[in-house]
């Protein structure tokens, strides 16, 4: 009897953490990168989806459409898995859609068109409710209507023009089989149904980072590796945001998105210094260039690696600080297991840390890591590793563009019920293992990587084999290759989920009566 209610006791305490260790940070990172500076010569973005999105992620199936059909535009669709979406308005619809991968900002397509997003926020002055586009709703018509980056961006640059964009500041790194671009967008003001858009290719060998706010700066007219709504210059200059007369030249983030936050500018140079340590960048510095060349060849590893970053061997890790320090039974100091990266605000008074935004953190709804790569067929080429919940303690699965489904349960998640016994969900797998980690992290942490890295290592050894089959198949009959591709991503989602239900129970059992 003692036994068992220690273990409820222990199971109540990680519930309580999942209501009071949320991130005082919350919007996203999307870090990108030229295929020049990746090791296999595939373009690549991520994104953080942070901040309580929904997380749900499903396959949807393109299809023809008459002349007369409608789409349906929607308001709430981040938030659809715990309220629902409201109607405000419909456009015609094209004749073909094309397959995307959905979650609360979509991620993928079968033609190679990959993105990550970031809210990048906005001059007050710029808010408006006309419209009707949110960015989630660009980014669905985006994926569904184009098959390269540069079509996308205009698909979405074109319909929020004419129809009217009513979100906040958003930018969407955006990238196919070949290129890689920096598309932010903006409301046009209250009284103007409209948008402000810029779209910047990002050159060659080059990484780029987007952290919240906006890293658009100067626009070069008739030049292919820049597009710009028409707007862009007249409504600064209207509105005495730029003066031509100046001397002073036109910067897009400057004139409608200025942005100084420390949280934003800290992950920008972790990121930039970490892919390009020879210039020395400032961490205080207001501002970093739009991207830097990478100084060694970037892998899918490194991806995981920054994404799950919280500034270990900085001055700004929060693990590290002084007061997790505590004697040992011979009276030496030595860092305690308590000391965690991830901490409610009310911890960091606790042991007087700074509020430094990590990379990674617990208040994350879901996260991927893209690929798109020419020499395969797209179907096969463009490759999403996506996760559930915090970067740091979960681990990604791979889903291929080509799959048919995924498993039921990524497709379910109520965060307002929580049950040892029921498991539909499989977002709470990965949030109760982090929520058991983050009561006791420098030993957790270890847990997780015991088996979680493995399971990853696994599936990039595998990975060759698995996209040579899938390969030659395509070349016989696609649609073998397709439920070959299917079957494989779904047996990966399956096995990571239970290994990490098993880990959560794990954790509980070895680090029960601990008295701690």
């Amino acid at each position: 009897m003692r036994k068992g209610l220690k273990l409820t006791m222990t199971v109540l305490a990680a519930l309580v953490v999942v209501l009071i260790a949320a991130s005082p940070f919350m919007a996203c990172t999307s870090i990108c990168v030229d295929k020049a500076a990746t090791a296999d010569g595939s373009i690549m973005t991520a994104h953080t989806c942070d901040g309580w999105y929904d997380a749900r992620t499903w396959v949807v199936p393109g299809a023809k459409h008459a002349a007369t059909d409608k789409v349906t535009i929607y308001s709430g669709l981040l938030h659809s898995d715990r309220a629902e979406p409201k109607i405000l308005g419909e456009i015609p619809e094209v004749a073909e859609t094309y397959t995307y991968f959905y979650a609360g900002y979509p991620y993928m397509n079968e033609h190679g068109v990959i993105m990550g997003e970031t809210t990048i926020g906005q001059r007050n002055e710029l808010r408006t409710t006309e419209g009707i586009f949110y960015i989630e709703t660009l980014q669905i018509l985006a994926l569904q209507r184009a098959k390269t980056a540069r079509e996308a961006i205009q698909v979405m640059g074109s319909l929020a023009e004419e129809y009217g964009y009513r979100d906040g500041g958003e930018c969407l790194t955006v990238g196919d089989q070949y290129e890689m671009w920096f598309f932010e967008i903006l409301p046009s003001g209250p009284l103007n149904k409209g948008a402000i858009w810029a779209a910047v290719r990002i050159p060659e060998g080059h990484v780029g980072v987007s952290a919240n706010r906006s890293r658009i700066g100067e626009l070069k007219k008739n030049n292919p590796d820049y597009m710009f709504s028409s707007n862009v210059f007249d409504l600064a200059i209207q509105n005495g945001w730029w003066d031509p007369a100046s001397g002073k030249p036109f910067l897009f983030y400057e004139a409608y998105a200025d942005k100084t936050s420390m949280g934003s500018r800290r992950r920008e140079w972790r990121v930039l210094s970490t892919f390009a340590p020879s210039l020395n960048l400032d961490p205080n510095a207001s501002r970093f260039p739009f991207t830097v060349k990478a100084e060694k060849k970037i892998t899918v590893q490194d991806y995981f690696t920054i994404y799950r970053d919280t500034y270990v061997g900085t001055a700004y890790d929060k693990a590290n600080v002084s007061d997790w320090f505590v004697p040992d039974s011979k009276g030496v100091y030595v860092k305690s297991p308590f000391a965690t990266p991830h901490m409610s605000s009310d911890f960091l008074k606790l042991v007087d840390a700074a509020s430094e935004r990590n990379i990674a953190i617990p208040g994350c709804s879901y996260f991927t890591v893209l690929q798109s790569r020419s020499w395969l067929d797209p179907k096969i080429g463009t490759l999403c590793w996506f996760g559930l919940n915090n970067p740091d303690t979960s681990v990604h699965v791979p889903v291929y563009a080509g799959v048919s489904y995924l498993p039921q349960n990524f497709a379910v998640n109520d965060r307002t019920k929580f049950s040892m016994t029921n498991r539909v969900s499989a977002w709470w797998a990965f949030d109760f293992v982090d929520q058991l980690v983050n009561q006791r992290y420098q030993d957790c942490i270890n847990d997780v990587k015991a088996v979680r890295d493995p399971f990853e290592a696994q599936q990039f050894a595998m990975q060759p084999t698995i996209e040579k089959v899938a390969s030659d198949l395509m070349k016989v009959d696609p649609k073998l290759a397709i439920g070959f591709l299917t079957s494989y991503t779904n047996s990966r989602c399956v096995m990571a989920v239970d290994m990490y239900w098993k880990l959560a129970e794990d954790l509980i059992v070895k680090y029960d009566d601990k008295w701690f």
